[in-house]
């Protein structure tokens, strides 16, 4: 029975918290295991997780059995999903389509944005970008902003294939009063938290949360105000206990993909304010299921109609739930399993 399967490897450590790894992890309870064999890789530093794939499980050194890991999923499936384009041996791709292995993977943030950490910056030029993808059988965008503004001369199928959110691991309800505003993520340069603290002093009597770690740590936390709370990062299960006491998401960030935090923020109930440069207005509708803004006193105007209208608050809360329901991976999958289904 399982010889009729289609072998997929997701060349990810399904036990390690990173967006990719997470959506790999997704995509592993929700696939038709009567129809698809699963293949992945386990950290030997990760919890354990509960998954119906074949792992292999990595042990020290871990660069070692990693590697090792990668050469056995190429070799015993028939398609392999690439999240993440450095950490996976290049040199593999070229060498195993040969044997008739087919590769394909997502692109998740705009590859030539020049004002950013680019891809094409990270691959050392254009040519080499373009010498790597072309090994790929198929390369998604994740969104349609994605598919028109990120190709430099990459062959980017013009379908999107959309990543996902668990809805059902978040606790949803109707938001009514605006008291905490929370960012999530990374804290980065590229992030420019700074812009969520100056929103923090434009609203003394409003809460804000910064859950995450980095780099900007400090400097952040020498200029926020008194009513900025640093959480720090947190796994799954204390993230979404905190988000149960948020009532709005601010990401200042102009150079994104399609942030996952945006969906589990909305599963909960928790509508977010994003800026308009990377084509969030494909996902979300103004004064609908969250907002998309121009400019940092465009946000500052969201924020005062949203304390002094909670019928606006809960209408866009109820919306962004919607909007999560739509991009839960029970639906989102069949996307791609028609994707896998025609590469095989």
């Amino acid at each position: 029975m399982d010889q009729k399967k289609i072998k997929i490897f997701l060349a990810a450590f399904l036990n390690y918290p990173n967006a990719q790894n997470i959506n790999c992890l997704s995509i592993s309870k929700y696939l038709d295991h009567s129809k698809f064999s699963l293949y992945s890789l386990n950290t030997h530093f990760g919890p354990k997780i509960n998954t119906k794939a074949h792992l292999f499980h990595c042990f020290f050194p871990f660069k070692v059995s990693s590697f090792i890991g990668f050469i056995l999923g190429v070799i015993r499936c028939n398609v392999i999903y690439i999240p993440k384009h450095r950490t996976f041996p290049v040199w593999v791709i070229p060498f195993f389509r040969f044997f008739g292995k087919k590769f394909f993977t997502t692109i998740e943030r705009n590859m030539c944005d020049s004002q950013n950490e680019s891809m094409t910056k990270t691959f050392g030029g254009e040519e080499k970008l373009n010498k790597y993808f072309s090994y790929f059988n198929n390369i998604f965008g994740i969104t349609k902003y994605i598919v028109a503004n990120s190709n430099c001369g990459v062959n980017i199928n013009n379908v999107p294939l959309n990543l996902g959110v668990e809805v059902d691991s978040f606790s949803y309800f109707k938001r009514t009063k605006l008291t905490n505003i929370v960012f999530i993520g990374n804290l980065i340069k590229r992030k420019k938290i700074n812009e969520f603290i100056d929103l923090a002093e434009e609203f003394p009597n409003l809460c804000f949360h910064i859950i995450g770690d980095g780099p900007q740590l400090k400097t952040l936390k020498s200029t926020a105000s008194s009513n900025v709370t640093f959480h720090g990062s947190l796994n799954h299960s204390l993230l979404t206990n905190h988000l149960m006491n948020m009532d709005l998401l601010f990401l200042p960030s102009r150079s994104e993909g399609f942030p996952k935090v945006i969906l589990e923020a909305a599963a909960s109930g928790i509508p977010s304010i994003v800026y308009s440069d990377y084509g969030a207005s494909s996902w979300i509708a103004n004064n609908k299921n969250g907002f998309v803004v121009d400019s940092f006193p465009d946000a500052v105007n969201i924020l005062n109609k949203l304390v002094n209208n909670s019928n606006l608050l809960s209408k866009v809360s109820e919306g962004s739930f919607y909007m999560a329901k739509k991009f839960d991976w029970k639906n989102i999958i069949k996307q791609w399993e028609e994707v896998i289904n025609n590469l095989k």
